[in-house]
């Protein structure tokens, strides 16, 4: 209840200041597009849970119905649809104001401000039918879609599904409405120096203290989660308490999650995290 009343509050006093910037893009987006410059569309963290109509600020010129979705890559790293991109979308997009009308999903009770990414249908449907399993996980999640959220801020696109569901559900483990503050926080200088991580536009972030996460298998891949390092002792730190460290185990030639993770402080002890029935590998794309 008193997140919900925040989440209201906050989202009222940022529509407010933010309404003459809407109002002078609004009227860009119309002038390069010649189409409505609010974007309305159905998204959700499953096909079957928390469903919406999202909104946004149009910066396709193209209609969304028109993208196809192939395959995972397709979900998260959408290149080919920069040539429908105009200079001023372009930037709305690597700044993340193009999120702003949002806050109206916020008061409506849609989103939160902090919270899961919600997922356009296309992909959630590409999402059911090759990686059933996470799907289904997925759609256990508990808390709201948010416009801004942990994977927002520190996923790697490149990770695909299982990075994308690994930090949603490390949030739900650690949520607290400090951890929100300081996520709203670090989601301003985001905006501030157009560091968003679109689909369309997609370049690695780089920050100068980063927490690393190490697997123990054949392919002995490294994990590195770009993270300040405020945030991530304050989310390492809660986690301790209750489970002690632990490692994320991402394979790097398919995607795939192992049943449990491995605890560095108690030797062979392991702890239960994502726990996903094992089947054949599904190979990655290349």
């Amino acid at each position: 209840m008193l997140r919900r009343i925040f989440d209201i509050v906050l989202a009222i006093i940022l529509l407010i200041i933010s309404l003459p910037f809407l109002l002078i893009a609004s009227l860009i987006i119309y002038l390069e597009t010649r189409n409505s410059p609010i974007f309305i569309q159905e998204r959700g963290l499953t096909l079957e849970k928390d469903r919406f109509k999202i909104i946004k600020l149009r910066t396709l010129k193209i209609s969304l119905n028109s993208i196809t979705h192939a395959n995972e890559q397709d979900i998260f790293l959408k290149p080919t649809l920069q040539s429908n991109i105009t200079p001023f979308a372009k930037w709305l997009r690597k700044t993340g104001l193009d999120e702003l009308p949002q806050f109206l999903n916020v008061i409506k009770g849609d989103m939160s401000i902090i919270g899961p990414r919600p997922l356009m249908l296309d992909d959630l449907r590409t999402i059911q039918k090759i990686s059933p399993d996470l799907y289904q996980r997925r759609g256990k999640l508990k808390n709201k879609p948010g416009i801004s959220g942990l994977w927002q801020l520190f996923g790697n696109r490149n990770e695909g599904l299982i990075g994308m569901l690994a930090l949603e559900s490390l949030y739900e483990k650690v949520a607290t409405p400090i951890l929100d503050l300081k996520l709203i926080l670090y989601t301003s200088t985001v905006v501030l120096q157009a560091k968003n991580s679109d689909s369309i536009f997609f370049t690695p972030r780089s920050n100068g203290i980063r927490v690393e996460t190490f697997i123990d298998n054949s392919s002995n891949l490294k994990v590195i989660l770009n993270m300040p390092e405020g945030i991530a002792k304050f989310i390492l730190e809660k986690v301790k308490k209750t489970e002690g460290k632990y490692t994320i185990e991402i394979p790097s030639d398919w995607w795939y999650v192992s049943d449990s993770y491995k605890n560095t402080n108690q030797g062979k002890k392991e702890i239960k995290f994502l726990q996903i029935e094992k089947k054949s590998p599904i190979k990655k794309n290349q």
